[in-house]
């Protein structure tokens, strides 16, 4: 009785160790066991007499090739659809071409006729500005004696708003340390 206790122990310890037992007699098993073993678990399974030996990978697979996507007049999925990208050589030459991100305050003038506000734009060169000039994608709103206010067109469809206001002020206060 014994034995048969010491041999019902090790078959029940036999899925947790992993280990194939040969019987006994000295018989070897019917069929091959492949054992595969992770971080947590042991899986150990059994072929069927007749049943056929698992493929090997494939090659191609083995050696590392690189997957090329093609597609086929398809978007590309990894651009945003909020922003589009506008080229340089699309725009009209001078003032009407250069957008409001693009603008830098260099001065601001009184005449007779009100505030003209300097800026110089991403060509380098300097224009004069007057509440109600339109550029490429806004339009000024009013020129003070410090501060120059934009109105920027924004294509974004999760705006409230479709603009946005942008105050460039001259000679900005700086923070006292």
């Amino acid at each position: 009785m014994s034995g048969s206790r010491s041999i019902a122990a090790v078959l029940l310890m036999l899925p947790l160790t992993g280990i194939a037992l040969v019987s006994a007699q000295g018989k070897a098993p019917a069929a091959p066991t492949t054992t595969t073993t992770t971080a947590t678990t042991t899986t150990t399974t059994t072929a069927a007499p007749g049943a056929a030996k698992p493929a090997p990978p494939d090659d191609s697979t083995v050696e590392g090739r690189q997957y090329v996507y093609d597609p086929a007049g398809r978007r590309d999925p990894f651009k945003s659809l909020l922003v589009r990208e506008r080229s340089r050589e699309s725009r009209p030459p001078g003032l009407a071409g250069i957008s409001v991100d693009e603008l830098e305050l260099q001065g601001i003038w009184k005449t007779r006729s009100g505030w003209l506000a300097q800026v110089r734009g991403s060509d380098n060169k300097s224009y004069l500005l007057r509440k109600g000039d339109v550029l490429f994608d806004g339009e000024v709103l009013d020129v003070k004696s410090n501060e120059l206010t934009l109105r920027q067109n924004v294509n974004d469809p999760q705006s409230v708003k479709p603009f946005r206001d942008v105050v460039k002020r001259l000679n900005a206060p700086t923070k006292p340390e």
